[in-house]
Parts: C-alpha cells; structure tokens; sequence
C-alpha cells in the first residue's frame, strides 16, 4: 500500500471501505453474510458481533466494483435470513432494518475536502446498493454529500431512535418517500440507510459506577467540545457504554481516540471507573493493513 501519496490519494487504483452493519447477534446469520461476501480482490477485515446489542458489522476492503459486489452478496444474504419481528424489543441499540447501515468510506482520516473525489465514488457505489436492497424489499434511504443529508439526519427519518423505547410499539416506520423499495416498510426488512461519509472508527467506552444520566451528560460535552456523535447506553453488568463515531469534518481530520477518552473522563464523576476502552471495526491504517494481509 502506498501511504507516501497526498491524504486520501493513492498511486494505485483507490482502495475503498464498505461497512455493514446488522440487527441480530445470531452467529450462524453473520457468519452466513461474511461467506457470502467472498469475492476476489476484496478482503473481510473485520467481523464484529455484540451480543448486549444484538448487534453484527462486517468490514469490507477492496477497489470499486468487486466492492460493491461484495457488500451487495453480503447485505442480500442478511436480508434473506434477518427478521425484525424475531430480535429483541425494545431494541438494545436503536436499529430501523435488517441491514441496518451501510457506510461506503475512504480509508483515510483526512477531511471531506480533500477526499470529495473519492466520496463522489463512495456515493455512486451507495446509490447501487440501495437499488439492489430495493428489488430485494428493504425500503432504502439514501445519505452523503450528493444527497445533501447525513447519516444522522437520514435515521432521523424513520424509527431509529424510537425503537429502544419500551412504550413504542415493535414496528418501523418511514417519515419521508424512500429512494428505493416499499414505500411502506417490510416490518421483516424495515429500513436500510446506505450512504458514504469520511471513515468512522467506532470507539466503545464502557463505564462502571456512574448513572447513565452521569454518563449521558459526559457525552453531551464530548459532542459539544468535539462535534463527535455520540450516545451512552445501558450495558452488561449495570455498566454503561458511551459509543463514539470519530470522524473527520468538511475541514478537520478525525479525532483522536486519545483526546476523546481524557474529555470523556473529566466529565464523569470521580468514583467512575473505565472498564475498558476499544476500537470497533479497524482505525483505516489498520483495515489496510488488514487487506494487505489477507
């Protein structure tokens, strides 16, 4: 790999991320997604599966088209066998599909400026992808710069949030016109939201002896200091996690792992305790890395 050319270039034929995100923890069903995602030139990196969430991510590398093949193997796969109506309710962590998400991503942490070309590219293949979703039944929202929404912005339009609320009923919902599928939401399939953004590490801190309003508080500062999203939720052992997506700005690089944790700490009361602090799905030095490997 060369890491000597201009951030977010490269000498070679541009390497890109596809990230997949699941809603369901079954082994035999993630297991079946990544074997479904073999295709040559592009590498599985990274398979992820949280239980407590009832959660899976699969991390793709590899260039343009046998990329998209493979997400596209993947995510058909996931949908084929995920039911909805079969996962927790309320959900552990907010969900609205099946295949919950997928992020087409530079492997760079450089801003969106500089990597605009590339996101154009990360777009087109996420445009694809929502097609295919919507033959197989998923309604699809669509999200990136083209788009002129966020990801945050898309999950604001349908039950995302909603959906780890006791009081909400068991059932997805879409506010606005998909840009592929159903109109009206397979509650089998729900919503998936396919898009491209500057790459996100998932950066997990998991907090003991502290509330989760105390831990709620810690990342409403965090993103108010940083920009960072953010959310704290209840975890194993009456702990809570705080969940990170570290990403570059239009004009900032992402930011460090290091800084969130110290900002997050100053902001938790004295007796709280970090269990632990972790990397979900490879920083992009590492998914290259990875690939290279593989």
């Amino acid at each position: 790999v060369n890491r000597s050319a201009a951030p977010g270039r490269s000498m070679a034929p541009a390497r890109l991320c596809a990230a997949v995100y699941l809603s369901t923890a079954v082994r035999e069903t993630v297991a079946a997604a990544a074997r479904a995602a073999a295709f040559p030139a592009v590498s599985l990196v990274d398979v992820f599966t949280d239980d407590t969430y009832a959660r899976s991510s699969l991390k793709l590398v590899g260039e343009t088209g046998p990329l998209l093949q493979a997400a596209r193997l993947a995510a058909l796969e996931a949908v084929r066998l995920i039911d909805l109506q079969n996962e927790p309710h309320p959900a552990p962590h907010p969900r609205c599909g099946a295949v919950d998400m997928v992020a087409f991503m530079p492997l760079s942490e450089a801003s969106a400026t500089d990597l605009a070309p590339e996101l154009r590219t990360c777009e087109d293949l996420a445009t694809q992808l929502g097609v295919s979703l919507g033959d197989a039944g998923c309604s699809v929202l669509l999200y990136g710069p083209q788009r002129g929404r966020t990801l945050l912005e898309a999950r604001r339009h349908t039950s995302f949030f909603k959906s780890v609320r006791a009081d909400a009923p068991n059932r997805v919902c879409l506010h606005v016109p998909p840009d592929a599928g159903p109109a009206e939401p397979s509650q089998r399939a729900g919503v998936s939201v396919v898009g491209a953004m500057t790459y996100v590490t998932n950066f997990n801190v998991q907090i003991e002896s502290a509330s989760l309003t105390e831990c709620k508080a810690a990342a409403t500062a965090l993103r108010t200091a940083m920009g960072v999203q953010v959310m704290a939720l209840p975890h194993a052992h009456d702990s809570v996690e705080i969940g990170c997506n570290l990403q570059a700005s239009t004009e900032l690089p992402s930011p460090n792992t290091v800084s969130v944790l110290q900002l997050i700490r100053d902001n938790l009361p004295v007796r709280a305790h970090v269990r632990r602090a972790y990397v979900v799905g490879l920083t992009p030095a590492a998914a290259l890395d990875a690939a290279a490997a593989s």
